[in-house]
């Protein structure tokens, strides 16, 4: 459990990583509120289409509604009637279902016409509703007023449902006419877009993801130039580029990485004889002899110090990047020709090795190690060609 944590806690400390995150936050956010309002508008749209259906419905039937349908004695062929006038109502409307309910004797609701029931021949006695179109018919003989409609599921599927009250007069109720349509493709159709959203929603956050990591590495990668990450004497990036860059290779594969270590041999000599400003000329001629040596490898070179140099090499095996440590030293012997300069430079290298390195701060430590041998070679040599 410990090495899961372990791993979840550094990512989570990587700022590429923080930075996926909010803008993975920032698109579902976005996401979920285009959503919930498109989808509310287009159901507000709808329910006014079915309101519209359901009123029109109603305000047919009512107008030749017999008040005898909502007597308990009401004769076979009263009932028959007013059936086959509900069935024709509901076909030519183009609803589902057609309902007309009353309160009983034992003031329960009672479903005394049902279009489902066309075709019968016989009158339906003690049909009681329970559940929500009961509390519903209820609510209307309370409130003597149709309520908007609401989406039910039903034994049938998805219904669209609205309950108007047959007045008596005032706000006396005699019966409830209850107008359902057919809803079941609409809800369908909604399942699909909760899924289509939840896969759009994955999509776009890992493509954001993607994304997030190439701008936050670029903006902090050692090929944008800005400011910030960029040595305003030489032009290569600086010691808090190779900080950010440092740590984004230590929490990534390490393994693909090497690096190459360089230190100016001399430059405190040529300030304290010559001034700062020859030291920072013997600098800059520096920082162009390793351009030229490295140009067009892809490798990334850091100015860490006074006179400290880095370069982070990337896919390339340890004798490719013994390859280019020697450029550097034919490189600089080749200025030294051409110019007469007296610029040298101590270079050491390393690959990441998992046997060696517990990160790459050890790798650069073991590249460290070699150039500061080689440096003391030089002043040894040095010293001998003086005596």
């Amino acid at each position: 459990m410990g090495r899961p944590r372990e791993f979840i806690r550094r990512n989570l400390e990587r700022v590429d990583a923080q930075v996926s995150l909010l803008t993975c936050a920032l698109v579902i956010f976005s996401c979920l509120i285009i959503f919930f309002v498109t989808s509310g508008i287009m159901l507000s749209i709808l329910t006014d289409v079915y309101d519209e259906r359901s009123d029109l419905t109603f305000s047919t039937l009512a107008s030749h509604l017999d008040d005898n349908i909502f007597r308990d004695d009401i004769s076979e062929s009263a009932y028959m009637a007013e059936m086959s006038y509900l069935a024709m109502v509901k076909d030519n409307m183009k609803v589902s279902e057609l309902y007309i309910f009353k309160k009983g004797y034992s003031e329960g609701i009672e479903r005394v016409l049902d279009t489902d029931d066309a075709g019968k021949t016989e009158i339906a006695h003690n049909r009681f509703e329970t559940g929500k179109i009961h509390d519903r018919v209820e609510e209307v003989y309370d409130i003597a007023y149709a309520r908007p409609g609401d989406f039910v599921y039903t034994d049938k599927g998805y219904r669209y449902m609205r309950f108007y009250p047959v007045n008596a007069g005032g706000r006396n109720v005699k019966g409830v006419v209850g107008v359902s349509i057919d809803a079941q493709k609409i809800w369908t159709i909604k399942t699909i877009l909760h899924i289509l959203i939840a896969i759009i929603i994955l999509l776009c956050c890992l493509i954001s993801i993607r994304f997030s990591k190439r701008i936050f590495r670029k903006i902090s990668n050692p090929l944008y130039q800005d400011a910030s990450n960029t040595d305003t004497l030489t032009g290569l990036k600086n010691k808090n580029s190779y900080t950010v860059d440092l740590h984004n290779i230590e929490m990534g594969n390490q393994e693909r990485y090497g690096v190459i270590t360089i230190d100016l041999n001399g430059l405190k000599e040529i300030n304290d004889t010559r001034g700062h400003q020859a030291g920072d000329l013997y600098i800059q001629r520096a920082a162009k002899i390793l351009r030229e040596a490295l140009e067009g490898t892809g490798c990334i070179i850091y100015r860490i110090g006074g006179d400290e140099f880095a370069v982070f090499v990337k896919d390339g095996s340890i004798e490719y990047i013994k390859e280019l440590a020697e450029k550097i030293d034919e490189t600089t012997l080749k200025n030294q020709k051409e110019t007469g300069s007296t610029l040298t430079m101590s270079v050491g290298y390393a690959k990441f090795d998992p046997d060696e390195d517990r990160n790459f701060a050890q790798t650069i430590g073991r590249s460290d190690n070699m150039m500061y041998d080689n440096k003391r070679m030089f002043y040894q040599e040095k010293n001998m060609k003086m005596r």
